[in-house]
């Protein structure tokens, strides 16, 4: 049901543009008959893949890296388009809210002939002829941005930061300060996130010799066969202290859950599910909570109630809840700290604004990427391993995070 909202949300734009652009090309008397067939086709060509992208390729667990090449330009086009569909829609939205208070005073007689008589004097058209010239220059810009920017996206897209974040705990026992928890997220195993990508990622964290390490969801893309290239490459990951995670919601539109939470477990990724573990060093320890992806119909104090059963103790509490909406949930259950992703950190990021990514990711959670406080209770949002949608990023790298716990 995902993959098809999103391949009807794609499509949309693509029929949105197209009927924009068809009408600018006919009120302009400058293009011939010809070239309006031209776009027709243009368009046809580079979406008819995308179906078969998303109702086949997609069911896949393994493609060869030709085929993945030969769809490049594809995906630029779709990340290239989508952002200008979306600059575009929320201009006309901005402007319709102008243009309906027009349109209703225009049936007042007196209203309407002034604006005729404006529309005839020279100093009038001389505005509108600037004007149109001004948005044609714009839309050629915005479209030369968009295609060089998804361009470099898809050139970079093999790049990725490691992220060192300190997180103060104000009850931190003495024995883990200073103590270091790798964080992962978002993996998305699939045929654009194959086992040679994730073991880059799993020497990455190696290498990066923490104490113990936490993946907060999404193992799979969407279906369970792609649990088997995941455990491949993650049952390499080694910590002193273990290496936990927690299920996402993408691991619950595979098939079968249970099988690809099984495997996670087995390969020795342990999985809290609604659960809680101690993480001891000496005679110390701080409680380690995970909860099950929280859906819609499930009370996110419910999860973490149940989570929370054997924690007894005033110690520190740091949480693995794959999306971050809970954050307030969690600082009312007295949680120092949640670890979440879910985001991607916006994965298509078109700027940031006072350290918020302008991004869709913005629209469904006010937290995307980083760390965020409430009172004592703090939460980080990592960006993620893997894509959802288009198989690519944009201004936002995955990340490979390092937390010191002070």
């Amino acid at each position: 049901m995902f993959r098809l909202y999103t391949t009807v949300f794609i499509l949309g734009g693509q029929v949105y543009l197209l009927l924009r652009l068809l009408k600018y090309m006919i009120l302009s008397k400058k293009f011939p008959l010809w070239s309006r067939s031209a776009v027709i086709i243009l368009f046809l060509t580079f979406n008819l893949p995308l179906i078969w992208v998303y109702f086949y390729i997609w069911r896949l667990t393994h493609l060869p890296e030709y085929i993945v090449t030969l769809l490049t330009p594809f995906f630029i086009w779709q990340m290239a388009t989508l952002f200008i569909f979306l600059a575009l829609g929320s201009i006309a939205l901005f402007k319709l809210s102008f243009i309906l208070p027009y349109k209703a005073s225009l049936f007042h007689p007196v209203i309407r002939s002034k604006v005729a008589e404006m529309k005839e004097t020279q100093r009038y058209q001389k505005f509108d002829a600037s004007r149109r010239s001004f948005l044609q220059k714009g839309v050629i810009g915005l479209s030369a941005y968009s295609f060089i920017g998804s361009t470099a996206g898809v050139i970079s897209k093999d790049e990725y930061d490691i992220i060192h974040q300190t997180v103060s705990i104000p009850n931190l026992p003495d024995a883990f300060k200073g103590f270091r928890i790798g964080m992962l997220s978002d993996v998305h195993s699939s045929v654009f996130m194959n086992k040679e990508d994730m073991d880059l990622y799993v020497k990455a964290m190696n290498d990066l010799k923490t104490d113990l390490v936490v993946v907060t969801g999404d193992f799979v893309n969407s279906q369970t066969e792609e649990v088997y290239p995941f455990i491949e490459s993650f049952s390499e990951l080694r910590a002193p202290h273990g290496v936990y995670g927690c299920l996402g919601n993408h691991d619950y539109f595979a098939r079968d859950v249970e099988l690809v939470a099984k495997e996670v477990d087995g390969c020795g990724v342990k999985l809290l599910r609604n659960d809680a573990v101690k993480i001891q060093k000496g005679n110390s320890y701080f409680n380690l909570i995970g909860v099950d992806d929280i859906g819609r119909n499930v009370k996110a104090d419910d999860y973490i109630t149940r989570a929370m059963v054997s924690v007894k103790n005033d110690l520190p509490k740091i949480l693995l809840c794959h999306k971050p909406y809970f954050f307030e949930n969690a600082k009312n259950q007295k949680i120092d700290l949640t670890l979440s992703g879910h985001t991607h950190g916006g994965q298509i990021v078109f700027g940031t604004i006072d350290r918020m990514p302008i991004s869709l990711a913005a629209f469904a959670s006010k937290y995307v990427a980083g760390l965020y406080s409430l009172n004592d209770s703090q939460l980080y949002v990592n960006r993620g391993l893997g894509s959802v949608g288009v198989p690519f990023r944009i201004n936002c790298p995955p990340e490979v995070t390092v937390l010191t716990l002070a």
